[in-house]
């Protein structure tokens, strides 16, 4: 019997099978504990945890046994190993079966859980968005190319009309290209001009400097031609630059040689490019091909070519909301507690209860973990598990968790030959639990240290068995005979 939100609830097993009452009301009887009792059971505690399959990797709603994991310790295998009381739930792997603890801790829910499913899904639509864009695009820019630039027609008079606009551009593109043409000569022949009167200039000077210390007569023979000048022809070359002193005479030519040098290559720049515009034309619009043919060609390109920019816009689109929804997604993600926070808190509680049960051991320092159990040997093992079981509900109380919270289920604590005083301190521990709905524990002797446990255990309700493996004697079955031959029968007529 259990209660939750103040409902009450009864579930029955028989082997396999299962019955559930809210109240007196039979609201189900299965052996199907995955597709049945476990979504009836996530429904009743507003909990459940959903892990990766093994066979397939699928999200699956677990079986009820991880709901329970954190809460139960037997005496054969859950003093061996933490969490071994579950151990043998092979469906999934180990690491993913720990993985449960974080939905103990409400870092996964089940609305975390759909939320990574669904960015999942989505990060994979926009994927392939990205993909289908850029063959869209490929395809366009290629039916653009054969395009070239002809402009769209409704009919083949138009068509005429759009070839006369084209050939028009051509004889402008033409005209472009012979004044560019005329152009550039003209700076070829100025740059030319200018550096061999940069060079006469310089000749000059080293000439006339030469004839000085010499006390020759000053001639001058012209490096292209050999013709001799004088004095004369470099007075009319350095009359060109507007009579500027000697000293910067050689500076300023080789200025404006550079102006005129950048102007040539920005000239020539324009000329290469309106050179490709015009073959571009002259190849698209070329009288190989008759018009009417060249048109219905053209008319089916132009026509796909919309199509397809219709498809792009809609696929950009697509990917703009599935790029707001992931944004949406990581901010609702991040309202959820980290990870790295809770792992915090549950080593340094972890660490507290070792040290307080006098099992701390300097090897642990950096091995808490909480998905790795720390391995312990011997009659400190007990004490090692026991503080990692603490540690975790110290951990879910410390974050105010808002998942639910069952009674720790504590079978034969004591084992491994436990000092009397260990027994005390193991005991303590456990009584000392305050956080979880109750604690059910299973030990011998438990009235020979009831008094130095405090006021928990003190009011602790306790049962003696007085036979050994009889959990239910002769008086108890006859008290309720009656009410467990009504439960008999109802898995049997459930059954037939």
């Amino acid at each position: 019997d259990f209660c939750v939100d103040n409902i009450d609830y009864r579930i029955v097993r028989q082997i396999k099978s299962f019955a559930v009452f809210k109240g007196e009301e039979l609201i189900l009887v299965t052996s199907k504990v995955m597709s049945e009792l476990a979504p009836l059971l996530e429904k009743i505690f507003h909990f459940g945890i959903y892990l990766d399959s093994k066979k397939d990797g699928r999200v699956t709603l677990a079986p009820p046994v991880f709901t329970f994991l954190p809460y139960y310790i037997d005496q054969d295998n859950g003093w061996s190993e933490l969490y071994g009381s579950f151990q043998n739930q092979e469906q999934y792997k180990k690491h993913d079966r720990m993985k449960s603890l974080y939905y103990h801790l409400s870092i996964y829910t089940k609305s975390a859980v759909e939320l990574m499913a669904q960015r999942d899904k989505l990060q994979e639509e926009l994927d392939t968005l990205k993909t289908d864009a850029t063959k869209l695009l490929d395809i366009i820019e290629a039916l653009t190319d054969e395009i070239q630039g002809i402009v769209p027609a409704d009919d083949v008079a138009q068509f005429d009309k759009n070839i006369q606009i084209s050939k028009n551009k051509i004889r402008t593109l033409v005209k472009q290209i012979g004044e560019k043409r005329n152009r550039i000569q003209e700076l070829e022949i100025s740059l030319e001009q200018h550096e061999h009167q940069l060079q006469v200039i310089t000749e000059y000077h080293t000439i006339a400097k030469t004839a000085q210390s010499n006390q020759e007569i000053f001639t001058h023979s012209c490096p292209r031609c050999g013709y001799l000048y004088d004095d004369e022809i470099y007075n009319r070359v350095h009359a060109n630059y507007l009579n500027v002193s000697d000293s910067y005479v050689k500076t300023y030519i080789g200025q404006v040689i550079i102006s005129i040098r950048d102007d040539l290559q920005k000239e020539k720049q324009q000329y290469i490019t309106l050179t490709k515009k015009l073959n571009n034309l002259e190849t698209a619009y070329s009288n190989k091909e008759d018009e009417f043919d060249l048109y219905i060609r053209h008319r089916g390109i132009s026509e796909s070519v919309d199509k397809l920019n219709t498809r792009l816009g809609k696929n950009q689109k697509e990917q703009s909301d599935i790029r707001k929804a992931l944004k949406d997604i990581a901010k609702e993600l991040k309202s959820f507690p980290s990870k790295k926070e809770v792992e915090s808190k549950y080593i340094e509680f972890t660490r507290l209860n070792i040290i307080k049960l006098g099992a701390w051991n300097a090897a642990y320092d950096g091995t808490i973990k909480l998905l790795s159990p720390i391995k312990a040997q011997g009659t400190l093992e007990n004490k090692i598990i026991l503080s990692q079981f603490v540690g975790l509900f110290q951990t879910m109380e410390y974050f105010k968790t808002q998942t639910i919270r069952l009674p720790f289920v504590v079978d034969s604590p004591r084992g491994k030959e436990a000092s009397q005083e260990s027994s005390k301190e193991i005991l303590s521990m456990i009584a000392g639990i305050s956080m979880l709905p109750q604690v059910i524990l299973a030990t011998i002797d438990f009235n020979d240290y009831k008094d130095s446990l405090g006021d928990s255990a003190k009011n602790a309700t306790v049962i003696t068995l007085q036979k050994h493996n009889r959990l239910l004697d002769e008086a108890d079955y006859i008290t309720h005979e009656a009410e467990i031959e009504q439960l008999l029968n109802l898995f049997n007529v459930c059954k037939e």
